[in-house]
């Protein structure tokens, strides 16, 4: 088993050099042929693969994911704005505890 054990992390690592990354997810069973040809087709890559994605990403709101732009638009519409905020580390020793 430890042979097939290594087989698998060979390919994975192979595939992740490559920029693909294995994925699992839970679906209803009635989406699962429709997840797989997603990613079937974004796999392949091309046109098509572009032309889905740039259909997909707005409409499940992934353009934005993961570059932290809802972060900054949060900061940007909080009431601190433009306030001076300044924070340091309560530098005392502490309190006496008896053991």
């Amino acid at each position: 088993m430890a042979r097939t054990a290594d087989r698998v992390r060979q390919h994975r690592d192979r595939l992740a050099a490559t920029g693909i990354r294995r994925l699992e997810v839970s679906v209803p069973a009635g989406d699962t042929l429709l997840l797989r040809r997603v990613a079937a087709l974004l796999g392949a890559g091309g046109q098509r693969a572009e032309q889905l994605r740039g259909q997909l990403a707005p409409a499940v709101g992934t353009d934005s994911i993961g570059r932290g732009e809802e972060l900054v638009a949060f900061f940007r519409a909080s009431p601190l704005v433009g306030e001076a905020i300044r924070t340091g580390r309560d530098r005392s020793p502490g309190r006496a505890v008896e053991l």
